[in-house]
């Protein structure tokens, strides 16, 4: 049975998540202040996390950023009552994989759950290691190392796209392609969200962001990953 860790200090709106959520088949943990989600991710790991942006105890970007620091592997899904663009762009900024505005039903949010949990990397897909430019991809250990064997730490979203353009180095793909590939979520920005990934993507892997080597732009086409090895 798959757990996830609800973060939400209205009491209401929790039990009523949560007693869905376990009818549908997960088990739910929940937290009402950003302490409990510490002490409940002590010895804990979810397959997914519901955070709240409005708790009493810390700002929720904060939370999230911290959040993703720690866990880069396990989404996260922000609810709150901001809705508005400037909004939701943040909080896709500070790591979120997903923003569901407040009111919400329970089963889009049950929707979204699943569309992330479906396209979370895990260690049963792909084997090896791959050089490009002064990292290495483990496929293995689902890490990024830099030069030094430090962790270059990954969103999901960027990672789930650093592996798709790794394992298939040098094929290029197009943005559509990249969205039905990494199950990125359809809509009137999903390909503007391919352009954003891959330009966090470049800061953090290349020498020269501006004139990158590692993932290139084939103009008209789309993106590819130049590797100094195959998989191994």
């Amino acid at each position: 049975m798959r757990t996830l860790l609800l973060i939400e200090d209205d009491e209401q709106l929790a039990e009523v998540t949560c007693a869905y959520l376990e009818l549908t088949g997960f088990k739910v943990d929940r937290a009402a202040t950003a302490k409990a989600c510490w002490e409940k991710l002590q010895g804990n790991s979810y397959a997914l996390i519901i955070l709240d942006l409005g708790l009493p105890d810390e700002d929720g970007l904060v939370l999230l950023r911290k959040l993703k620091n720690r866990q880069s592997l396990t989404p996260v899904i922000v609810s709150s009552g901001r809705g508005s663009d400037d909004d939701r762009v943040a909080g896709l900024e500070f790591g979120a994989n997903d923003y569901l505005a407040k009111p919400y039903t329970v089963k889009e949010l049950l929707l979204r759950i699943n569309l992330l949990i479906d396209s979370t990397p895990n260690k049963t897909t792909g084997t090896g290691k791959v050089v490009l430019g002064d990292k290495t991809i483990d496929f293995d250990n689902q890490v990024v190392l830099d030069s030094s064997g430090s962790e270059v730490v990954l969103t999901l979203h960027e990672q789930t796209v650093l592996f798709l353009l790794a394992k298939n180095a040098p094929r290029i793909y197009t943005r559509e392609e990249i969205i039905d590939a990494t199950r990125l979520h359809q809509g009137p920005e999903s390909v503007r969200a391919v352009d954003t990934i891959i330009c966090r993507l470049r800061k953090k892997l290349e020498i020269n962001p501006k004139k990158p080597q590692v993932i290139q732009t084939k103009k008209g086409l789309g993106y590819r990953a130049i590797t100094k090895s195959g998989l191994c």
